[in-house]
């Protein structure tokens, strides 16, 4: 395990070289060293899946390489589709009940800040832990227990909100998990391609934004139910009915996984 943790580490450190040295000069960039990280974890992903995985071509295995094909599929577009029910199912449960309402007006301006999240979270994050993680996981542990261990770390790094308490807290954990699972077992339905998994992460992420961006928090909500206040929103993951529909989601490729490992 020493050898990914120094990659993690030279990844880091020089994404973070850049900073250093135009954020002075370009104010934009403070506090945007992730987008280097990214950039050099990108670049140095071919080299090392050759090296680490024996893939010869990683991006051709993902599915980048023909990607009017692999983007605009069947599974993608349903995962696409997946998310936005789920969240406007919720949503419209917040709004019948009182707990949301309409803004008065709306910034456009956040339309491209949705669409930049949603691709950036949707991409980074699914390269980084259904992709690198797991693989590099898969190299130590067998397949199920890749699996596991790749939805803990998922959760864990999440960060932990100290305006909540234990519970709320515990329950989002558990919902990063299962997201987590979810993902990993849509890839591995899949494999190689990744772009299911990109589209319901994705997809989630967006159409939350979305929502953030015409709707406003009218009066305290049960959080237990609908998930924890999160950057004047709510997060659904944490959530009984998110817990719920994320088991349901979970269940459904569990037996798909089971059925390809036959």
């Amino acid at each position: 395990m020493i050898t990914p943790l120094l990659f993690a580490g030279i990844i880091y450190f020089l994404g973070n070289l850049p900073i250093l040295f135009l954020s002075s000069f370009i104010p934009f960039l403070a506090s945007k060293e992730y987008i280097f990280i990214f950039l050099f974890f990108i670049f140095s992903l071919k080299f090392w899946s050759k090296k680490r995985w024996h893939q010869e071509n990683i991006w051709l295995n993902l599915g980048f390489k023909k990607l009017k094909d692999n983007f605009y599929n069947l599974t993608v577009r349903k995962e696409i589709y997946k998310s936005f029910v789920i969240i406007i199912s919720w949503c419209f449960l917040l709004i019948i009940f009182g707990y949301l309402k309409f803004k008065t007006s709306i910034n456009y301006n956040f339309l491209f800040d949705i669409l930049f999240t949603a691709f950036f979270v949707g991409v980074a994050e699914e390269l980084l832990f259904r992709v690198w993680l797991f693989e590099e996981l898969n190299l130590f542990l067998n397949k199920k227990h890749a699996i596991l261990v790749q939805s803990i770390i998922f959760s864990i790094t999440h960060p932990y909100n100290f305006d909540e308490n234990l519970l709320i807290n515990l329950l989002m954990k558990i919902g990063l998990f299962l997201l987590g699972l979810y993902l990993n077992l849509l890839r591995l339905n899949n494999y190689p391609n990744i772009f299911p998994s990109i589209a319901f992460h994705g997809g989630i992420v967006g159409f939350i934004f979305l929502a953030k961006s015409i709707l406003e928090i009218k009066i305290n909500y049960p959080s237990l139910i609908y998930g924890i206040q999160y950057d004047n929103f709510i997060n659904p993951v944490g959530g009984f009915i998110g817990l719920f529909t994320l088991l349901i989601l979970n269940f459904n490729q569990i037996k798909k996984f089971y059925k390809r490992e036959i």
